[in-house]
């Protein structure tokens, strides 16, 4: 465990001297703000860190930090959908544990009433293509956003889901697609095959790791920052 702040005269990091003030310039502890990221991307175990060192560290931390991140929201992107959710109540040889419900909801565009009845149906009497694709990109946002909470609740499934459409922002034609179900943990997972489970495993793994990450400030300065009081 370092010693307090007070009492450094030293960085505990490069050992450079710490200056409050000077002619020739300081050499403050930065915010602690900072401190997550550097430790977690640039292998440095201290909790302390001066002006001189910190910008090095924390510009190739920031960067690994992003890198990462966005490698796993492509990774959960490309396999949330192994997430089954299926609207039977209690599907056949599936031995598992009810966790919660879980819900899903996603508002589509503008004018998309409007357009149904005004291009519901072409010459032939089609449906709208522009029309079903807004609907369809609604309903796997709520899919997705119904996989994600059931993989953070501990599930690996996802039972009596529902859909339900309805008409919001009055005159603007906005339509708001809402899904629930209920989350699950399955235990004989053989019963959802090999293929699945894998790839079950690996969300679960990418989600946890993307939660973890969330919970680090990363801010949007260019460069460190010292304590308020430094």
């Amino acid at each position: 465990m370092e010693q307090a702040t007070a009492t450094f005269t030293e960085c505990p990091n490069c050992d450079s001297k710490l200056k409050t003030s000077g002619l020739i310039g300081t050499n403050k502890l930065i915010s602690r703000r900072f401190v997550p990221i550097i430790k977690e991307f640039s292998g440095s175990s201290h909790d302390y860190y001066c002006e001189k060192c910190a910008q090095r560290l924390y510009e190739v931390a920031k960067g690994k930090f992003f890198t990462e991140r966005n490698s796993l929201d492509k990774l959960i992107e490309s396999i949330v959908d192994s997430v089954p959710v299926i609207s039977l109540q209690s599907p056949h040889r599936w031995e598992y544990d009810v966790l919660d419900m879980v819900t899903g909801q996603s508002t589509t565009g503008t004018g998309v009433l409007s357009e149904l009845k005004s291009s519901f149906t072409d010459f032939f009497g089609m449906q709208s293509g522009a029309y079903s694709s807004k609907i369809s990109n609604g309903e796997n946002l709520c899919l997705a956003q119904l996989r994600l909470k059931c993989i953070q609740l501990g599930g690996n499934a996802v039972i009596g889901a529902d859909i339900d459409y309805a008409e919001v922002g009055g005159d603007k034609g906005m339509l708001m697609v809402c899904m629930t179900g209920t989350a699950v943990k399955i235990h004989n997972t053989e019963v959802l095959g090999k293929k699945r489970v894998d790839s079950l495993a690996k969300l679960s793994e990418a989600v946890e790791r993307r939660e973890y990450l969330r919970s680090i400030d990363v801010t949007s300065n260019a460069f460190v920052t010292v304590e308020a009081n430094g």
